[in-house]
């Protein structure tokens, strides 16, 4: 991909107003994924249902496409165990909804959980579950103290592959390899990893992994990538629907006494697809594999790094969990008596896109990003 300042500006034309380093919360969506949804417009506006074959090739790309950023290999399935989900938190509720519980079963996550990974598990508290939250420091935690909260009674581990407010990225292969060992399902929310950095669900050893579109992936809001292995998709109760039944053919309609639901991903994709995402999304990730995950990676890391170091110049204290940013997030404390959210709004007036979440400034630049940017943040701060 050329990486030029006015490739750049045609393939991100949110950069000629506006410094976007609010990636971890929505992407505005490039152009690429902004024509896919004129496609898509254009396909179902002139051809109507006469289109279902070239939207139904799409859901197929869209699936392969997943498969190749997710790390799914054929061994896994590939990418006919990558379900088209609207959300994030619909993959983790089909895990909730879909597990046989018992009284005392116990699930096991981090205080500092996005409560798409959390809320899921307490509701199951009506069927006598308990969840265990690991304490953290900014986000951050030992795969060890994960194991402390682990028992005989423990059934489901659950972490955020990357956290939400400070990027912390989890030890989870840790995790699961000790999962593994005890028969313990273990399952990523991935939405602030997927797009940012390599995810190779094979290496990670999730049994599921949740990730929506709008951020990373730079898609659109209400379409989302949920991978499962098929053995822990077999332990899933299908949801009620009728598009994941098995059918031997695209517009069987007719059901008999006991349809059987579908064994691959499909399994989980109850009803019509949101096909205006299907269309962009795809668009976005092949504009992500096309760069190269991590040419993405290093790009975001030009970007970050002078941030952090620049931050304490201004009073601004980065949260690191090492020795260097490691994920597309990075956290920053206010100096005292200044408000996240009015270093965010400062910013803003300036046109810098930011987030403020759980007393921090975030700052998530993405690969149309460039360190200038940074210097840019850097001196709008100092004038705080």
């Amino acid at each position: 991909m050329d990486f030029s300042r006015a490739s750049l500006d045609r393939e991100f034309p949110s950069r000629l107003s506006t410094v976007q380093m609010n990636h971890a919360a929505v992407s505005p969506l490039p152009a690429r994924a902004a024509d896919a949804l004129r496609e898509y417009a254009d396909l179902v506006s002139t051809r109507g249902p006469l289109a279902f074959p070239e939207l139904e090739a799409r859901v197929k790309t869209l699936r392969e496409a997943g498969a190749r950023l997710l790390g799914v290999t054929p061994e896994l399935g590939g990418a006919s165990s990558v379900s088209i989900v609207p959300n994030t938190t619909y993959g983790l509720a089909l895990v909730a909804g879909g597990l046989d519980w018992k009284p005392g079963d116990v699930v096991v996550t981090t205080e500092s959980e996005f409560p798409a990974n959390l809320a899921p598990w307490l509701d199951l508290a009506r069927f006598g579950v308990e969840v265990r939250r690991v304490p953290t420091r900014d986000g951050a935690y030992r795969a060890e103290e994960v194991f402390a909260a682990c028992d005989e009674r423990t059934r489901l581990v659950s972490l955020s592959l990357v956290a939400y407010h400070t990027g912390f990225v989890a030890p989870a292969a840790e995790v699961s390899a000790f999962c593994r060992e005890r028969g313990i399902a273990f399952g990523l929310d991935a939405i602030q990893a997927a797009g940012a950095i390599p995810v190779d669900v094979a290496a990670l050893g999730a049994d599921y992994l949740s990730a929506d579109g709008h951020k990373w992936m730079l898609g659109p809001e209400g379409c989302g990538l949920f991978f499962t292995t098929p053995a822990f998709r077999a332990r899933l109760r299908a949801p009620s629907g009728w598009l994941n039944l098995k059918r031997t053919h695209p517009t069987q309609y007719e059901l008999g006494a006991n349809p059987e639901y579908a064994e691959d991903a499909t399994k989980f994709e109850i009803g019509a697809l949101p096909m205006p995402g299907v269309f962009a999304l795809h668009a976005s990730i092949g504009l992500l594999l096309g760069a190269g995950l991590e040419t993405v990676g290093r790009r975001i890391a030009a970007v970050l790094d002078p941030l952090a170091e620049g931050l304490p110049k201004v009073g601004f204290a980065p949260i690191l969990h090492g020795p260097a940013v490691r994920s597309g997030i990075l956290a920053a404390r206010p100096p005292a008596g200044v408000d996240a959210r009015r270093a965010m709004r400062h910013l803003e007036g300036g046109g810098i896109a930011c987030s403020a979440r759980a007393g921090f400034l975030r700052l998530s630049p993405h690969f149309g990003n460039e360190p200038e940017d940074a210097e840019r943040v850097l001196g709008l701060l100092a004038k705080l």
